[in-house]
C-alpha cells in the first residue's frame, strides 16, 4: 500500500507502464541472447546444441534475476538520492552474483565442462555490466514517463489559463495562478527530458570502455556518473540555480567525458565573478558542451578545445561556448539547425526569460563553432527562483 502512495506514475497508468516494462524486459534479453550467440556462441562454439542452449537459458534466468529490480527501485524512488544510489547499487551487485552463479551452474551442467575458479570475476564483471545497463535504462524510461506526466499536466494547465482568460475581472487571480502552473510545470518537462537523454549517452560511453577492454576506464566513469547524477537529480524540484552551481555540475560532466576522451578534450573557464550568482535554468550549459564534444571532439583525432565565457556586457549576461573543431560547412548562420539538445536549451531560455534574450549558434573563425546566449538583464532581475 505504501509503496503504490508513493509511486510517482498514476495509479491508473499502472497497466500500461506494466505491458511497457514487460516488453521491455524480453526485448531486451531476447537482445542479449542473440548478441550472446553472434559475439560468443557462434565463433567458439558452433554448431554445438549445448552453448546455444545455455545462451538462450541464461536470458531467461536474467528475465526472472532482474524482476525483483524493478519493486527495489520503485520502493526506494522517494529516498534521498545518496540512499536511492545505494540500495540499487547493492541490488545490481547481489544480482550480478547470483545471475553469474546461475549461469556457471548452467553451462558446467549443459557442456560438463567445469570453469575454473580464476575465470569467475571475469563472469562476474560482465554480469555486474549488464545489470547496470539493465538499471540505467530502467531509469531512463521511468524519468521519460515522468517527462510524459509532465505534459500532460502542462497541457492542463495551459487549458486551465486559456479559460481563465474569458473570465470576468474577478478570476483574474486564478489565471494568474494557472499561467503559473504551466510554466512551472513546462520547465520540470524539459528538465525531465534531458534525464534520458544523458543515461542513454553515458551508457554507450561505458559500453565503448567496455568493449576496447578498459575495466578500469569503464568503473572510474561510473563512478563519476554517478557523482553527476546526484548533482542533477538530488534535487528535482529545483527549477534554476546559479552559474556557479551551473559551472560546478558541468565540471563533474566534463570530468565523466574526458575518462572517455583523454587528453583529445581541453577545456577552459573565462568566467566573470559578476556574472557567478545570476540565476539559470538547471543544466543549461551541459546539452551546448555535449553538442561541441560530438561534432568537434568526435570528429578530430588531434586535441580540441571548447572555451566557455560568461560576461556582463552593458546590463547583459553574455554566455559562449566556443569550440575549434571542424565546424558545421559553409552555412553562416545556422541558428535553426539545432537538435534535441540545444532545442531544449532554446524553448527553457523561452519559458524562463520570456523575450528578453537571444540564441545563436554560428561557425566559429577560423574553424569551429560558436553558440553565444544573450539575456537581458530586465530578465535576470530581480533574481528570483521558481519554486
Amino acid at each position: 500500500m505504501d509503496g503504490q502512495a508513493k509511486n510517482p506514475i498514476a495509479p491508473a497508468r499502472n497497466m500500461p507502464e506494466d505491458r511497457q516494462y514487460w516488453t521491455c524486459q524480453f526485448a531486451g534479453w531476447g537482445a542479449m541472447a542473440l548478441l550472446s550467440y553472434l559475439s560468443l556462441t557462434v565463433w567458439y562454439n558452433p554448431g554445438q546444441l549445448a552453448p546455444i542452449l545455455h545462451t538462450i537459458l541464461q536470458s531467461l534466468l536474467g528475465v526472472a534475476v532482474s524482476h525483483p529490480l524493478r519493486w527495489i527501485a520503485t520502493r526506494s524512488w522517494q529516498a534521498p538520492f545518496e540512499r536511492r544510489a545505494l540500495i540499487n547499487g547493492a541490488a545490481v551487485i547481489a544480482a550480478s552474483l547470483v545471475w553469474t552463479g546461475l549461469r556457471i551452474t548452467t553451462f558446467t551442467w549443459l557442456t560438463g565442462e567445469v570453469i575454473p575458479f580464476q575465470d569467475w570475476g571475469g563472469w562476474a564483471f560482465a554480469s555486474v555490466i549488464v545489470f547496470g545497463a539493465w538499471s540505467f535504462c530502467y531509469h531512463a524510461i521511468k524519468y521519460y514517463r515522468l517527462s510524459s506526466e509532465q505534459r500532460r499536466l502542462a497541457a492542463e494547465a495551459q487549458t486551465a489559463a486559456l479559460r481563465a482568460q474569458t473570465q470576468a475581472q474577478h478570476e483574474s487571480f486564478k489565471r494568474l495562478e494557472a499561467e503559473k502552473l504551466f510554466k512551472e510545470t513546462q520547465l520540470r518537462m524539459l528538465k525531465y527530458q534531458l534525464n534520458p537523454h544523458f543515461f542513454l549517452n553515458a551508457l554507450n560511453s561505458v559500453s565503448a570502455l567496455v568493449m576496447r577492454g578498459d575495466k578500469q576506464g569503464a568503473m572510474e566513469m561510473l563512478a563519476r556518473i554517478g557523482d553527476f547524477l546526484r548533482v542533477s537529480l538530488d534535487d528535482p524540484e529545483e527549477i534554476q540555480h546559479t552559474l556557479d552551481e551551473e559551472l560546478d555540475a558541468l565540471s563533474l560532466y566534463l570530468s565523466i567525458e574526458k575518462v572517455r576522451f583523454g587528453e583529445r578534450l581541453r577545456t577552459q573557464f573565462d568566467i566573470d565573478d559578476a556574472a557567478r550568482s545570476i540565476l539559470l535554468p538547471n543544466l543549461l550549459l551541459q546539452p551546448i558542451v555535449e553538442n561541441a564534444i560530438k561534432f568537434a571532439v568526435s570528429e578530430k583525432r588531434e586535441p580540441t578545445n571548447i572555451v566557455l565565457s560568461a560576461v556582463i556586457d552593458q546590463g547583459e549576461l553574455v554566455l559562449r561556448v566556443t569550440d575549434d573543431g571542424p565546424g558545421l560547412g559553409a552555412v553562416e548562420d545556422v541558428t535553426d539547425a539545432v537538435g534535441i539538445g540545444l532545442a531544449n536549451v532554446r524553448q527553457r531560455l523561452e519559458s524562463t526569460f520570456g523575450n528578453g534574450f537571444q540564441f545563436r549558434l554560428t561557425n566559429a573563425v577560423p574553424t569551429g563553432v560558436e553558440v553565444e546566449i544573450r539575456i537581458a538583464e530586465a530578465a535576470f532581475k530581480p533574481k528570483v527562483s521558481i519554486v
